[in-house]
C-alpha cells in the first residue's frame, strides 16, 4: 500500500512538473517543425551540486560503464550493464547500442545505480547479424519516432499480459525493414543504422536550420500537421548532449516523406503535451531507482522516469 501511495504521489508530482513547461517558437524546415520546451526551474542554471546522473555514453567513455551480452551465447532481448562509477547512469529509451553480436535499441528509460549491475531490456535492430564484431557496446545513435512508438506500445501490452519489458520483436524488425526500404538504404544485415548513412546528404538542411536554444530541455516535433513525438529531459545540458543523435532520428523520419509542408501550430504542440500529461499513469512494475510512468491511450505511446523531483526523461509519440 505504501508503495502504491508513493507511485501516485510521484505521478501527481510529475504532472505538476510538466504543467510548468513553456513552449517556444516553432523552428521549421521543409516538412518538420520543432517546438523547443523550457522549464522555469532551469532558467537560472541551478545551483552547483554533484550531478544526479551521467549518461551511458559518458560512462562508457570514462571506462565507468560496460555494456555487453548477458553471457557468451547472448540473449536477443537483454543486455548486461555494469556501472562501475559512483554516479547513477541514465539510459534513455530509444538509444541505439552498437556492437557485440547485434545492434539493439533500449526499450524503456532506466537509471542504473552506482556500483551496480543491471539486466537491460532491449530490442534487436539488426536482424541479419548474430556474431561478435566487438565484446562491448557503444551508444552511437537513436531510433526514429515511428519505431519507438510501436516498440513502447508493445512493451506496455506485453507487460500487462505477462510482465517484463519485452517488445514485439517481429513488429520491430518489420518497421526496420520498412524504414530501410523507404530510405533506399542497402543493408546486408538489415541494420537500422544503415538508414542514417543512406540519408546523410538529405539530413544537412535540417541540421543547419533546426537548432535548439541553449536553455531548451526538450522539444515537440511535428511532420506537417501531425505530431511525431516529444523528447524531454530534466536538464538542458542533458538535452544538448543528446541533441544530435535524437534530432537525426527525427530528421531521418522526416526525409522518408520529404515533400514541403506547412508548419505545425503551437496549439497542436500544446494539445499533445496536455494529452500526454493527462494520460500518465504509474507502471505496474517499478525500477529500483525512480518511478516509471506510462502514457496510456489509444493513439499515444510513451513513458517517463520521475526521480529526485524531476522528469529524467519523457518520450511520447503519436501512435
Amino acid at each position: 500500500m505504501e508503495n502504491e501511495i508513493h507511485m501516485v504521489d510521484s505521478m501527481e508530482e510529475a504532472k505538476g512538473w510538466l504543467a510548468g513547461l513553456e513552449i517556444g517558437e516553432g523552428i521549421h524546415c521543409r516538412n518538420l517543425t520543432v517546438f523547443p520546451l523550457f522549464h522555469p526551474a532551469d532558467g537560472d542554471g541551478g545551483d552547483a551540486k554533484s550531478p544526479r546522473y551521467q549518461l551511458l555514453s559518458e560512462g562508457i567513455d570514462k571506462g565507468e560503464a560496460v555494456v555487453e551480452e548477458v553471457d557468451e551465447g547472448g540473449e536477443v532481448p537483454f543486455l548486461s550493464v555494469k556501472n562501475q562509477g559512483a554516479t547513477p547512469i541514465l539510459i534513455p529509451e530509444g538509444e541505439i547500442l552498437v556492437g557485440a553480436k547485434q545492434n539493439r535499441v533500449v526499450n524503456l528509460t532506466v537509471l542504473v545505480a552506482a556500483a551496480a549491475a543491471y539486466k537491460l531490456a532491449v530490442s534487436c535492430v539488426e536482424q541479419g547479424r548474430w556474431r561478435y564484431l566487438s565484446r562491448h557496446f557503444e551508444a552511437k545513435a537513436w531510433a526514429h519516432p515511428k519505431l519507438r512508438a510501436l516498440k513502447v506500445k508493445s512493451v506496455h501490452r506485453n507487460r500487462a499480459a505477462m510482465g517484463g519489458a519485452r517488445s514485439d520483436q517481429g513488429e520491430v524488425w518489420e518497421e526496420v525493414g520498412h524504414h530501410l526500404d523507404a530510405l533506399a538504404a542497402p543493408s546486408p544485415t538489415s541494420s537500422m543504422t544503415d538508414g542514417f548513412e543512406a540519408a546523410e546528404g538529405r539530413l544537412d538542411g535540417y541540421r543547419k536550420k533546426i537548432r535548439l536554444p541553449e536553455k531548451a530541455c526538450g522539444f515537440v516535433a511535428a511532420r506537417g500537421g501531425r505530431i511525431l513525438g516529444v523528447d524531454l529531459f530534466d536538464d538542458p545540458a542533458t538535452m544538448h548532449k543528446l541533441w544530435k543523435r535524437i534530432a537525426d532520428a527525427y530528421f531521418v523520419e522526416a526525409v522518408r516523406e520529404d515533400e514541403e509542408q506547412e508548419p505545425a501550430s503551437p496549439e497542436a504542440a500544446k494539445e499533445f503535451l496536455g494529452q500526454v500529461t493527462e494520460r500518465l499513469v504509474p507502471a505496474a512494475e517499478q525500477p529500483e531507482l525512480g518511478c516509471e510512468l506510462e502514457v496510456s491511450g489509444d493513439h499515444l505511446a510513451g513513458s517517463a522516469l520521475w526521480h529526485d523531483g524531476a522528469v529524467c526523461h519523457l518520450a511520447a509519440f503519436s501512435a
